[in-house]
């Protein structure tokens, strides 16, 4: 069974790791299907912390869906050799079957070589030879009989495929030759199956959910080869396009966890404390603390009914998160950008807004040259017209936002202020979504007018 993929934005955050989880076990017990809780990059601290504290596996890594040859490959059982094996046997075996391609295996199931009914009818012209020594038929025959799949398979001139080759490079490779079937194997050599010409054409895309984003450019690479079968998320609707109708849940909350958490309570799914607890996390994360613009009354009735089941105090529990995972000392000014960075498109422009949430801002205030310094670099390599970088602080209830990029005038009209070394105060401001992208795509909309 092919398993489906549930998995978050770029650049994975708390609230898109819990989700993923939390959403692959209501799937889990609620369907006859098999999915996977994946993320498309690498944890972040917040993440690794909350999941170790609550005895969680991390999700798969999984930083691109592009179909691959393994995605070809048939789930059925399949038949092989071993280098011992009599004419008798192939004989048997390859008739009963009707096969005309057939792998031979060695140990832990390690490619040897192949052989085919052509190889196995070219043996039996070549030893009967013209004909003309009839009376040496018996002998003829016995010669062929004792030969083993040693003898006869085929080992030289092959044409293979690693499991992670791309379909683009087998379809070339396919048309470059006329095999009929082409084995594939994995990094050392395992025979995992044998693909044709007609697997392309039955091709299977990677089947996955979405959860916590909905744009392309915030989509794990190669989500444009895959098959998207529902999406659930709190943000804006972007560009992503299906093959059919799904199942697309978007709701004004400030945190896809809310929403996965109230699919367990309406549907009566069993919730453990720990699982409780993650979503919690999730929703704490995504509203700082549950004092974001962004938070609705869903947000905190959906925390009140989860920390009746888990026993975590959301405050105490919020703050420890955010104390313990925003050490930010040992971080590059790069990775610090970069953590939670995501870009948007407006016209042919693209932009970025990054944002780091703290209770102390002192230390991060500190860096604040260097911040810029690097930021400006970024800005260049990746053709942003802007860059912004949220500096807030969760306790104050406020953000410095510093502003580069050769549309920073854009941010400046926005937010009705001058930038003074780079930067400007946003006092109430503490949402991205809610209160930073809105009026900059507003702004750089109306510049692109002027």
């Amino acid at each position: 069974m092919k398993p489906t993929y549930i998995i978050g934005h770029k650049n994975p955050d708390l609230d898109s790791i819990a989700s993923a989880i939390s959403y692959k076990v209501y799937k889990q017990s609620s369907d006859e299907g098999l999915y996977i809780a994946a993320a498309a990059g690498e944890l972040n601290d917040e993440a690794k912390y909350v999941l170790e504290h609550l005895e969680f596996e991390p999700p798969l890594i999984l930083k691109n869906v592009g179909t691959r040859v393994e995605d070809l490959l048939d789930e059925e059982d399949y038949l092989y050799f071993t280098a011992d094996m009599s004419m008798t046997e192939i004989g048997n075996l390859m008739r009963k079957n009707n096969l005309k391609t057939v792998p031979v295996l060695g140990d832990q199931k390690r490619f040897l070589g192949l052989v085919t009914i052509g190889d196995l009818a070219m043996i039996f012209l070549e030893k009967l030879g013209t004909g003309h020594h009839l009376d040496r038929s018996p002998l003829i025959l016995q010669e062929i009989l004792e030969l083993k799949v040693s003898n006869i398979m085929k080992t030289h001139d092959l044409m293979l495929f690693e499991k992670d080759e791309t379909v683009e490079e087998a379809r070339k490779n396919m048309i470059s030759t006329r095999f009929r079937n082409y084995p594939v194997v994995d990094e050392k050599n395992h025979y995992l199956g044998m693909i044709s010409r007609y697997n392309l054409l039955e091709m299977k895309r990677k089947q996955l959910i979405l959860v916590d984003h909905n744009e392309k450019k915030q989509a794990v690479d190669g989500v444009e080869e895959a098959e998207i079968r529902e999406i659930i998320d709190h943000h804006r609707v972007g560009d992503l396009q299906t093959i059919s109708p799904i199942y697309f849940h978007n709701e004004p909350v400030g945190s896809t966890c809310t929403l996965i958490a109230e699919k367990y309570l309406e549907n009566e799914i069993y919730c453990s404390k720990n699982l409780a607890a993650l979503m919690m996390a999730g929703i704490l994360s995504d509203t700082m603390l549950l004092k974001s613009p962004t938070t609705t009354p869903k947000d905190q009735r959906i925390t009140s009914r989860l920390q009746e089941i888990s026993g975590f105090e959301p405050l105490s529990w919020g703050r420890k998160i955010f104390e313990i995972t925003r050490n930010w000392e040992s971080m590059s000014e790069e990775d610090l950008i970069s953590e939670d960075l995501k870009e948007y498109t407006i016209f042919d422009d693209t932009f970025a807004i990054a944002q780091l949430e703290t209770i102390d801002i002192t230390g991060i205030a500190a860096r604040k040259n260097n911040l810029t310094e690097s930021m400006e670099s970024i800005c260049v390599r990746r053709g942003y017209v802007l860059l912004c970088l949220m500096i807030t602080d969760i306790m104050e209830e406020k953000t410095e936002m510093i502003i580069v990029g050769d549309k920073r005038s854009a941010a400046e009209m926005a937010f009705g202020q001058s930038a003074v070394n780079n930067s400007i105060i946003l006092k109430g401001v503490m949402s991205r979504k809610k209160q930073v992208v809105p009026v900059i795509f507003e702004a750089l909309r109306k510049q692109s007018l002027i």
